[in-house]
């Protein structure tokens, strides 16, 4: 036994030898006991009372309210909107109409005129493309084959490029190294 638990228990010794009145001390131990536990709580009736003490008070009555009003058969079927539409629509004026038409045909305009310029723009791209790959031919019939495939190797598309190995010692060359392994 550890020095601590021995020294306990002599002190709880002598605590009883001494005490005469140990059933005192036993009642104020279970009267500790129950305050300390969670008394059960017992099911009260709430009053309209109670409540308006505690400052609560009662909504507004259902009985006071309005029924609702009948409007007459009810449509179940789906609608075409024209039984709603106001009736401010139909008696538009002139000049309404007349700058709403404004509106309308300038915003037409507009995205027309930008459609046009788009194209032209689409036109004087492909027209550009095609002048370069006609340039680029008519400069690869000038030029021997070394210097096609030497301008093909330089833009990666040589024909041969299926060979990793001939082209890392082609790589190898560019940087001097020399293996003699050819």
């Amino acid at each position: 036994m550890s020095k601590k638990k021995v020294m306990d228990a002599l002190d709880a010794l002598s605590d009883d030898s001494d005490d005469t009145g140990s059933e005192s001390s036993e009642e104020e131990e279970q009267q500790k006991a129950a305050e300390q536990a969670p008394a059960k709580k017992q099911k009260t009736d709430i009053t309209l009372e109670d409540l308006q003490k505690q400052g609560y008070s009662s909504g507004p009555s259902v009985l006071y309210m309005k029924p609702p009003e009948e409007t007459g058969q009810a449509n179940w079927a789906w609608s075409d909107g024209k039984a709603l539409k106001p009736k401010e629509d139909a008696e538009e004026s002139y000049e309404e109409r007349q700058r709403t038409h404004e509106a309308a045909t300038t915003a037409a305009e507009e995205a027309a005129r930008l459609a046009m310029k788009a194209q032209q723009h689409a036109a004087r791209l492909r027209d550009e493309a095609r002048q370069e790959r006609e340039e680029m031919n008519r400069k690869s019939k000038a030029e021997s084959f070394a210097l096609k495939e030497k301008r093909k190797r330089d833009a990666g598309m040589q024909s041969r490029g299926k060979s990793t190995v001939e082209e890392e010692k082609r790589i190898a060359r560019q940087f001097g190294v020399y293996s003699g392994f050819d």
